[in-house]
């Protein structure tokens, strides 16, 4: 399981980095959300490398839910920077039984930024003037959770 979760994550930042986006499920303002398998009292927000994937599991809780895309640029400057925050993590390309990976969300910017940097893609950032920038910014933060 472990094997296959590290798989669907490497897929996952790869598909994020291609298509410039990432699905989450949606019932208006409301997102799904998972309470984590490893850590107690710890939520995770859900979010998908395809629409696909997000349909997949809206079912039961999150039936009436629907996939929703957001720009990749969005995801990593309001959602993994909020979410850290918030002291929430992601969860990638969960399948239908609820399995995936948990990461902080720190962590999936940081890969997502080097993706797009080793596919020489630039995205339109607004708080931070590029991708290297933000990368900066997110090594510093990690760093700063070691110490």
């Amino acid at each position: 399981m472990q094997e296959q979760n590290e798989a669907n994550y490497r897929k996952f930042i790869q598909q994020v980095a291609d298509t410039e986006q990432v699905w989450g499920l949606s019932q208006g303002d409301i997102w799904a959300t998972s309470s984590s398998n490893e850590y107690e009292e710890t939520e995770v927000i859900l979010f998908w490398s395809t629409a696909e994937g997000a349909t997949t599991c809206a079912s039961d809780e999150w039936a009436d839910y629907k996939p929703e895309a957001l720009p990749v640029a969005e995801f990593l400057e309001n959602w993994c920077v909020g979410m850290y925050d918030d002291g929430l993590l992601v969860g990638t390309d969960w399948t239908s039984e609820l399995q995936g990976r948990e990461v902080d969300p720190l962590v999936v910017a940081l890969d997502v930024v080097q993706e797009l940097k080793h596919k020489g893609k630039e995205i339109t950032l607004e708080q931070y003037d590029s991708l290297s920038e933000l990368e900066e910014q997110i090594i510093d933060a990690l760093e700063g959770d070691e110490e």
